[in-house]
């Protein structure tokens, strides 16, 4: 008989695990997970911060079973058959967890939101990619190389896999049962963000970056019930629990403000991206093969993926600096981290739309702000100032958001809440008027990439903190250059 086991984990203690996830967690695709950092960059400022994806995916894992088990239970208390949660079900969605984060690359988000988008810039032949789309293969790979069938179907991992990731023509699985769709926001939440994948994670990396949190997450999974709202059923909290809930979008703006989006890190980051770029057609995967494939194609062949973690940047020390001179400015970069010579934050404007726009108009500014950070719009910004162009790569622009997880309208707005085991919405007086009425502030960072040894230029510094535009009001928030 196969037995459960049972590990250790310092956020949530002793976790049980199926046998069908202790499967999953002995393969390759998923001991992957130890060789990636769930916070990339961040534990050059913060040194506890070298978890890795692998303990996260059990942790939500957990917390999916949690969850589940709780709506199961309630679900039978109050006798709603079609709403009945199964014991198969609950293992899906205890896989769902394990594997959600399979597909991350080098450095967690660092591969698919700055590294690939900056190099598929330069080749519009490399398809759309996300690292969701990875972990989808990599559990078909899994599943074809263990034994499930005495637990689960083919089925049930076609509805694994949505769990995870929506399809574009909608969910296919529970098509026929729409009062069972509640079950897509316990993992990957798009309507309100409230996720089991965000609980884990806002505990650990509070916990691994010394940072405190007032979130419970294990008092909302004791009142989350499933409820009707309009025809349809959510995942719901009583409207007591507002005050909670707000607190762990709280703690979402709070790990961006000082640590995701910390300026130290994202320098980190921005130095490891510049030089994968720099030895991207220099590197191959599986490292040593004949026939192997760069990392920037990794992405779409399992096989070569596989081995794309963080030990890129060994391979990348490894290369042979008089082959090319690419490969001579990756490893300078890298040397550079390693002697804490990081790029420097010189400047930094906070943006405020003008003329108070509405949503419509704010989309339109969003837009011309992406365009404006676009590499070739700040040569143009330089040359009407009369920069050199020489100076231009040395510097470097980025686009940093806090928001509370809905951008600049209120998280609660998308919650779900009941009373007395019916829908209900949570009035405006209701809620404190000590919170806050703005959720989102958009900054813009400048960053020079010279040396300790060189100073950037002062005039291109007075330039950037003197910008003016007709959608946005810059205002300088930093303008030393140490």
């Amino acid at each position: 008989m196969l037995k459960r086991k049972i590990i250790n984990d310092p956020i949530w203690g002793p976790i049980e695990l199926h046998p069908l996830c202790v499967r999953v967690i002995n393969t390759p695709e998923f001991q992957r997970l130890r060789s990636i950092k769930q916070l990339g960059g961040c534990s050059y400022v913060y040194p506890g911060a070298c978890h890795s994806r692998f303990e996260h995916s059990i942790g939500t894992s957990y917390l999916a079973g949690c969850l589940s088990r709780a709506l199961q239970k309630k679900i039978n208390e109050q006798g709603q058959k079609q709403l009945e949660i199964s014991d198969k079900e609950i293992l899906c969605l205890e896989l769902g967890g394990l594997c959600h984060d399979l597909g991350h690359g080098p450095f967690s988000h660092l591969l698919d939101l700055m590294f690939y988008p900056k190099v598929k810039e330069k080749n519009k032949d490399l398809p759309s990619w996300t690292h969701e789309d990875n972990s989808l293969k990599m559990i078909d790979r899994i599943f074809e190389s263990i034994k499930f069938d005495d637990f689960i179907t083919l089925e049930d991992i076609e509805f694994i896999k949505e769990l995870i990731q929506k399809p574009l023509d909608g969910y296919k699985t529970y098509k026929n049962q729409p009062e069972k769709q509640f079950f897509f926001e316990i993992i990957a939440n798009d309507l309100n963000s409230i996720d089991v994948d965000k609980w884990d994670y806002f505990s650990r990396d509070c916990h691994m970056l010394g940072l405190h949190h007032n979130f419970q997450c294990e008092r909302t999974i004791k009142l989350a019930k499933v409820v009707e709202h309009d025809g349809k059923w959510h995942i719901s909290y009583p409207k007591s629990e507002w005050f909670n809930l707000f607190d762990m979008y709280y703690t979402r703006f709070t790990l961006h403000r000082r640590a995701y989006q910390h300026p130290v890190a994202k320098a980190v980051d921005i130095m490891i991206t510049d030089a994968l770029l720099k030895a991207d057609e220099w590197l191959t995967f599986p490292p040593g093969a004949k026939n192997g494939i760069c990392l920037s194609k990794s992405v779409t062949e399992m096989d070569a993926y596989m081995w794309v973690t963080d030990d890129v940047l060994h391979q990348v020390r490894m290369l042979p600096s008089n082959v090319d001179e690419d490969i001579a400015d990756a490893k300078r970069i890298l040397d550079r981290i390693h002697r804490r010579d990081l790029y420097r934050l010189v400047g930094e404007n906070k943006i405020t739309w003008r003329d108070l726009p509405n949503q419509e108009k704010k989309k339109e500014y969003r837009k011309s702000l992406q365009e404006w950070m676009k590499p070739e719009k700040l040569q143009e910004w330089m040359k009407q100032n009369e920069i050199e162009e020489n100076h231009l790569r040395l510097y470097h622009t980025e686009y940093v958001e806090f928001n509370y997880g809905n951008k600049d309208r209120s998280p609660l707005e998308n919650v779900k809440f009941y009373r007395n085991d019916k829908s209900a919405k949570l009035t405006d007086d209701e809620i404190s008027a000590m919170l806050p009425t703005k959720f989102e502030q958009i900054y813009i960072r400048l960053y020079w990439k010279g040396e300790k040894n060189e100073d950037p230029n002062k005039t291109i510094l007075k330039k950037f903190h003197e910008m003016e535009e007709d959608w946005a009001v810059f205002v300088p928030t930093k303008r030393t250059d140490n």
